[in-house]
């Protein structure tokens, strides 16, 4: 395959994504399908990691959370592509429950995924996003830097991964590799859990896909710390820090009244 070479800037200051070669995990999902599609459109190449293939999408085979699939995976990209410009770690999975609900192994897994998954991809993509000072951009959550009611393994998996980029943002600064966060609230979507069952209950107005979508492009674009996605993402993010008690209380009360989503 003709090895492409991107262009490094847009006329009015942007990264330009024309030609870039971009990774997205998780991306047989909704969200997944969104960040190829808007990736596509602004002429980059997309390759995805799922865990089934599916070649007439360009998604390829891959447990993230095994380290030498995500290897031969990243390696098979650059192989076929002659470079990585950009990493999008999206894939994740949920439990639903208290503390006590679910076992060690439940609790394990959720963050396998969620956080050991986004290290093994982001691990194995370094050395070829240092060469294009490349972007890791990975998809938070509201539960990402605040506590959701009824869903601590998820919570602590997704503080987890956060906590992880935001300490790698300065450390790969100097690499000229950026990291971003994208921080949705809950998304118009269903989201796997870990025991199979189907993550559908939501507080707040949730996003679409394609919102969540259009903000990982933003932050590749500009190079962005962060994005909040959603109304609800914004006022959460004040909440938590400026009344945490408060936010706790009103967060749970929506939790518990089943808001629709």
């Amino acid at each position: 395959m003709t090895k492409r070479t991107p262009s490094t800037a847009h006329p009015r200051g942007r990264a330009d994504l024309r030609d870039a070669v971009v990774l997205v995990t998780g991306a047989a999902g909704s969200i997944g399908t969104a960040l190829r599609t808007q990736f596509a459109a602004e002429g980059a190449v997309v390759v995805g990691l799922d865990l089934v293939a599916d070649p007439e999408a360009g998604i390829l085979a891959c447990d993230i959370t095994d380290q030498e699939q995500v290897g031969a995976a990243v390696g098979q990209v650059v192989a076929d592509h002659g470079r990585l410009d950009v990493l999008v770690n999206n894939a994740g999975i949920s439990a639903i429950g208290t503390v006590e609900d679910h076992d060690l192994a439940t609790h394990r897994r959720v963050l396998e995924v969620n956080h050991l998954g986004a290290l093994a991809c982001t691990l194995a993509a370094l050395p070829h996003l240092r060469g294009s000072r490349g972007s890791v951009v990975t998809i938070g959550s509201v539960a990402g830097f605040a506590p959701v009611a009824g869903r601590p393994a998820y919570v602590a998996a997704k503080h987890a991964v956060t906590g992880l980029m935001e300490a790698l943002r300065p450390e790969l600064a100097a690499d000229g590799v950026h990291v971003g966060l994208v921080h949705p609230t809950f998304v118009t979507t269903v989201l796997t859990t870990a025991d199979g069952s189907r993550d559908r209950s939501t507080t707040g107005a949730p996003v679409r896909p394609d919102d969540v979508a259009a903000a990982v492009l933003d932050v590749v674009r500009l190079r962005r710390d962060r994005a909040l996605v959603g109304r609800t993402a914004h006022l959460a993010w004040q909440a938590s820090r400026l009344a945490p008690r408060t936010y706790a209380r009103l967060m749970t009360r929506r939790l518990r009244q089943g808001t629709p989503g």
